[in-house]
């Protein structure tokens, strides 16, 4: 018989743990303590050391939920400042955008051609009058330095200038070629393009300008010269002068070698850099000229040739910067803050969590120790009836573990069913598919592509995990397994050497799952679930899996019937433009949606004599004209507006935010085109048609759909009764724009 056993064995080992417990605590404090009562059992020596891991973890989790908030808060403050960059770059590039746009719309005016056209010196006298009457309109209306117009030898024919107005003909330049750079780049364009030059000093204003210039292109195609804008660079200056992030942050203009073109201390960047310091004229720094060594490095960054931001220090300051490039441009936008600006609700933030911190920890470890306490004289009752409760509670868990399993499945694969339903395009349906099966199975990375027969290409609708997804060819995703199988196909082991691994879905390690989308026979996509470990796929979840796929592929199958049918229904077989109905409900919609000081035009168009031109030639012939016409009317209005084939031979437009002058210049063009095209009607054989054209534009015609199409109508039959092949509205011809009015009153012979 062993001594030491038995009853005896447990008593004695608890002593000494008791023993050496206390000597602990004398050896730590360095002289001899009276351990309190709870301290001596074996719950309360546990207790108390629980009690010291747990103030100590709570210092550590403290720590990193305050370093995880202000990372949080800071990002977000640089976001903010990034958004701000992104912005103000915009608002640069826009206005350079609406110059282009400002010069090219103000080309259209016929008086540049004509002049240029008549003769090949100075213009004539009735020209000149013509062309100066229009750059002083132009000069008046946008703000530029100067407007002029160059012919391709490079003489100045006129030329206007802020503040002195139109300049005489004995001080124009009879050669602009090696002063403005604008000039032969320019002449090379084709029409209704533009060129925007760098900056440069303008012998005419005497400041910094950037010049931006469109070719004039005569009817015959050749180019007669260019209508050329300066914009001065302060404009830009003034322009990021006014757009404040906050505080004492600014904003300043790069160019892509350095030079700082707007900063609200350039003088004192011209002066570091021994320039001299003149507004108008002086050349511009480089942004390295002065500056700390961290500013510096910041300016080598912005230069890179990507948006980001950095960090620098100046004059025991340090400030955070984030910058963007100008889109469509060699310059960069940089917005600058103090970082005790960008920075400070975090700062705010932290002095708050120390002031409210401390205390809660404190009563924490007040609470727990109180717990440990009342704890330590149940727990020995307890003990015993947690041993005898927990054998029990193993047998309850196995039983429920199998039930609660299904019920979780089904409750997932309920949830998604009611999903698909109400998703309505397949960017939402493949997102919501890979997010129940994540809920059902956790993958680390998953891809769903859906197939587009029409382009021959398999699109990644959705994505988990940090890998991305690519586009494939229809080719590519057929070597899927499960596509070629039309079945799921798992490989539990990637790594093993007698695995098929997917070509589609190269991964290394772990398990993949490959799930066909199949529906009524036809593969409309492919999913596949990567786990980086392996894992085991019982049956019952792989049939959740394949229950998923196919219910999936049903629901985009039946979306895209149901859009296609949508389509047909909304499309006018013959011209293919949008018929009435779906022209009616359109117009309705974008009527409400209208704000009250927006502008729109409706068009009403009737082809002359079509009934005649079906007599002679046949109803082939005339469907063959209802489409040459409709692509004549397709192409000769933008992306917002709408056309629409209203019933026979009459067709209808709408034109958003088109005043009368705009409605009347498309009506004009749609007119000419129309005249001029030539219709197949045979072999040898062909025919033309006239169309006749009545507008309206809100308000002054209605505001309302119905009236603003009987007012278009009525204006339709006016343009009939007078003779047809020609346009009409309801304002009198002479009180529209130069090009509307001159291109809407001229009167063309009836087509035979």
């Amino acid at each position: 018989m062993r001594p030491n056993t038995g009853l005896f064995t447990w008593p004695l080992a608890t002593a000494r743990r008791e023993s050496l417990l206390q000597d602990a605590f004398r050896v730590s404090i360095g002289k001899r303590l009276t351990v309190p009562g709870w301290l001596k059992s074996p719950f309360g020596a546990r207790s108390s050391l629980v009690i010291s891991l747990v103030a100590v973890l709570a210092l550590i989790a403290g720590s990193l939920v305050v370093l995880q908030i202000t990372d949080q808060m800071r990002r977000e403050d640089d976001g903010r400042l990034a958004s701000e960059a992104g912005l103000v770059a915009d608002a640069i590039h826009e206005t350079m955008t609406a110059a282009s746009s400002d010069i090219r719309l103000a080309r259209q005016n016929v008086v540049f051609e004509e002049a240029l056209a008549n003769s090949t010196g100075q213009l004539l006298p009735e020209d000149r009058a013509a062309v100066e009457s229009a750059i002083t309109y132009l000069g008046d209306r946008y703000d530029v330095d100067e407007i002029c117009v160059i012919r391709t030898s490079g003489l100045e024919t006129a030329r206007w200038v802020g503040g002195s107005g139109v300049a005489a003909v004995a001080n124009l330049s009879p050669d602009e070629r090696p002063n403005n750079p604008a000039v032969l780049p320019t002449l090379e364009l084709p029409d209704d393009s533009f060129f925007q030059t760098d900056p440069y000093v303008s012998p005419d204003s005497t400041r910094w300008v950037i010049g931006v210039a469109t070719p004039i292109v005569l009817s015959t195609g050749v180019t007669a010269g260019i209508l050329h804008f300066e914009i001065p660079i302060a404009r830009f200056a003034a322009q990021l002068q006014d757009i404040s992030f906050g505080g004492t942050s600014y904003n300043m203009l790069l160019d892509r070698e350095g030079h700082l073109l707007a900063h609200p201390q350039l003088e004192a960047f011209r002066a570091a850099a021994n320039t001299p310091i003149d507004v108008n004229t002086a050349p511009f720094p480089l942004a390295t000229s002065t500056g700390s060594a961290s500013w510096r490095d910041a300016v080598g960054q912005m230069l890179s040739g990507s948006s980001g931001t950095a960090s620098f220090e100046d004059g025991g300051r340090t400030y955070r910067v984030s910058y963007e490039p100008v889109p469509d441009a060699n310059r960069i936008i940089a917005v600058v803050t103090p970082t005790s600006e960008l920075y400070a609700d975090v700062d705010r933030a932290l002095l708050n969590l120390g002031v409210t911190a401390g205390p809660l920890l404190l009563l924490m470890v007040v609470v727990i120790v109180w717990f440990a306490r009342r704890m330590a004289s149940a727990n020995s009752g307890l003990t015993g009836l947690n041993q005898r409760l927990s054998y029990t509670n193993i047998q309850l868990e196995e039983t429920s573990k199998a039930s609660a399993e299904l019920a979780h499945e089904s409750a997932i694969v309920n949830q998604f069913t009611e999903l698909t339903a109400l998703t309505e395009d397949d960017v939402s349906l493949s997102a919501a598919t890979l997010a129940t099966l994540d809920e059902l199975v956790r993958v680390n990375d998953a891809c769903l592509h859906v197939s587009n027969q029409s382009q021959d290409r398999a699109v990644p609708q959705a994505t988990l995990g940090d890998r991305k997804g690519h586009v494939l060819s229809l080719h590519e995703l057929g070597r899927c397994p499960a596509v070629r199988r039309s079945s799921l196909y798992v490989t539990d082991d990637v790594s093993s050497r007698l695995a098929y691994r997917c070509p589609v879905y190269p991964v290394e390690t772990g398990t993949l799952a490959c799930v066909p989308l199949v529906a009524l026979g036809e593969t409309v996509g492919a999913a596949h679930l990567h786990w980086s470990k392996t894992r085991e796929l019982p049956l019952p979840i792989r049939l959740a899996i394949t229950r998923i796929g196919e219910h999936s592929a049903l629901s985009i199958a039946n979306r895209r019937l149901l859009l296609a049918l949508r389509g047909q229904a909304n499309t006018d077989a013959r011209t293919g433009l949008t018929n009435n109905r779906a022209f009616d409900e359109s117009v309705q919609r974008r009527m409400n949606a209208r704000g009250g000081s927006d502008r729109a035009a409706i068009l009403m168009l009737d082809l002359d004599r079509f009934k005649e031109f079906n007599d002679r030639f046949g109803h082939p012939a005339g469907d063959e004209a209802l489409r040459v016409f409709a692509h004549v009317l397709a192409s000769s209005i933008r992306e917002p507006d709408l056309a629409a084939r209203y019933g026979g031979e009459e067709f209808a437009v709408y034109l958003a935010g088109a005043g009368a002058p705009e409605a009347a210049e498309v009506a004009e063009r749609i007119r000419e085109r129309t005249e001029s095209t030539i219709i197949p009607i045979g072999p040898g054989q062909t025919g033309r048609l006239t169309v006749s054209i009545g507008f309206a534009v809100t308000p002054d015609d209605g505001t309302e759909r119905v009236l603003l199409m009987k007012a278009a109508d009525d204006a339709l039959y006016r343009a009939k009764l007078a003779g047809r092949n020609q346009v009409v509205g309801r304002l009198p011809l002479a009180a529209m724009s130069t090009n509307g009015a001159k291109a809407s009153s001229r009167r063309k012979a009836p087509a035979a």
